[in-house]
C-alpha cells in the first residue's frame, strides 16, 4: 500500500503513453495564429502520419481558419420544491432576478464570471427545477468553477425559499457532463469552435491523391447517411480520436472526450476544389488548474503557446480549443480522402504491426 498526495493506494505509477509533436500546423485563428506544432499522445500510432499528412496539406492550402463561437461552461443545479406551486414562484423569480442570482454566482470567482441561467420543470411532477448555469472561467476548464457557482446559486435560493425547498443537488445531470446529451450538442458546452479550410484542386489530386467529387461522395453516403441511421450525435468519421490525443498530451479531463465526439466535419466539393470544416460545440480544455500542473503537460502547452492564465484572461484556453479544432480537422481531412481511395487498413497493418 503506498501514500502519495494523501491518497491510499496499492501502488502508483507514472503510464507512459507514446507522445509526438507533428507539424507545425498553419492556423489563422482568433487566437492560435502562425505555425504551431502540435503535441498529441496516443496509442494509435496509425493516427501519427496521418495527422501530419492533413496539417501538411492545409498548409499548403493557406492554412486553417479557426473561429472560437461560444465560451461558455454549464453546470446544472437541481431544486425540488414542495409543491409544483412553489416551483412556479421559484422559477419565476429566477426568470425575472437574473442580476440578481448572477451575482451570488459571481461573487465565488475571480477568474469567471456568469453568461446564462436557464431554467426547466420536469415534466411529471412539475416541482424539479432543472437549473442550467453557464459561466465564462477565464483559462480554467471550468469543473470545479461552474460547481462552485452552482452551490452559490442553490445557498441564495435556499437563503430566499427555504421552507418551500425539499431538496437540492449540485449537478442534475442537464448540464450535462460527460454522458452523451442533445442539450450539448444544441447549446454546447466549453468552448464551441469552427474549423474550415478551402484546398485547391492541385493539391487535393497531387498530395491526396484524389478529388473534391469523390472526397464528397464518401461524406455524404458515410458520414451523414451513416451517421442517420445509427443516431449518432456526432457526424464525423473519428473526432473522438483526435480531441483526446491532444487531451492526453495536455493534461486534461479526457473523460470529456465523449462531449467532445459530437462535432459535426462538413464537406462541399466547389468546382474542384474541397471545402472542408469541422464544427465542434463541446470542446472542453483548460490551461490552468487540474492536470495542466502535470510536468509534462506544462512542457507540451508551453510548445504550443498556451501554458497558464493568458492576457486577456481565457485567450490561452481559447488558443488550446483552436489547436483542438484544427488537429481534428486535419485528422478527419486525411483519413476521409484514404477512405477514398481504399488503402485505410494499409496503413494501419504498416504503422501497428
Amino acid at each position: 500500500m503506498e501514500e502519495r498526495n494523501g491518497v491510499r493506494a496499492l501502488f502508483h505509477s507514472d503510464s507512459p503513453i507514446p507522445t509526438y509533436g507533428i507539424g507545425p500546423a498553419l492556423i489563422n485563428g482568433e487566437y492560435a495564429q502562425g505555425e504551431i506544432p502540435i503535441v498529441v499522445a496516443t496509442n494509435e500510432t496509425a493516427m501519427i502520419p496521418s495527422i501530419a499528412r492533413g496539417l501538411k496539406v492545409t498548409k499548403l492550402a493557406g492554412g486553417i481558419e479557426t473561429h472560437v463561437l461560444k465560451d461558455e461552461m454549464t453546470r446544472a443545479p437541481l431544486v425540488v420544491a414542495r409543491t409544483s406551486a412553489d416551483a412556479e414562484e421559484i422559477k419565476a423569480y429566477l426568470d425575472t432576478h437574473y442580476d440578481r442570482v448572477a451575482a451570488a454566482v459571481n461573487a465565488t470567482t475571480r477568474y469567471g464570471h456568469t453568461e446564462s441561467i436557464e431554467t426547466i420543470t420536469d415534466n411529471e411532477e412539475r416541482r424539479g427545477l432543472y437549473i442550467r448555469l453557464g459561466m465564462f472561467c477565464g483559462d480554467a476548464a471550468g469543473h470545479n468553477m461552474t460547481t462552485i457557482g452552482g452551490n452559490a446559486l442553490i445557498n441564495h435560493l435556499l437563503e430566499r425559499f427555504g421552507e418551500k425547498i425539499e431538496l437540492t443537488d449540485s449537478s442534475s445531470n442537464r448540464c450535462t457532463d460527460k454522458k452523451p446529451a442533445l442539450v450539448n450538442k444544441q447549446n454546447g458546452r466549453g468552448k464551441w469552435v469552427k474549423a474550415e479550410t478551402v484546398i485547391p484542386q492541385e493539391i487535393v489530386e497531387r498530395n491526396l491523391r484524389t478529388s473534391a467529387e469523390e472526397v464528397e461522395k464518401h461524406y455524404l453516403w458515410k458520414i451523414i447517411r451513416g451517421s442517420e441511421l445509427a443516431g449518432s450525435l456526432g457526424r464525423n468519421a473519428h473526432h473522438a480520436n483526435l480531441v483526446n490525443a491532444v487531451y492526453n498530451a495536455t493534461g486534461q479531463d479526457t473523460a470529456n472526450t465523449v462531449d467532445s465526439s459530437y462535432g459535426d466535419t462538413i464537406i462541399e466539393a466547389r468546382g474542384g476544389d474541397l471545402y472542408f470544416a469541422v464544427d465542434m460545440p463541446v470542446i472542453i480544455v483548460g490551461t490552468v488548474g487540474g492536470g495542466t500542473k502535470q510536468h509534462y503537460a506544462q512542457r507540451h502547452l508551453e510548445m504550443m503557446g498556451c501554458f497558464g492564465p493568458g492576457e486577456p484572461s481565457g485567450s490561452h484556453a481559447r488558443k488550446l480549443a483552436e489547436i483542438v479544432a484544427a488537429t481534428t480537422l486535419a485528422g478527419e481531412l486525411s483519413l476521409i480522402a484514404s477512405l477514398t481511395k481504399g488503402d485505410h487498413m494499409k496503413a494501419h497493418t504498416q504503422f501497428e504491426r
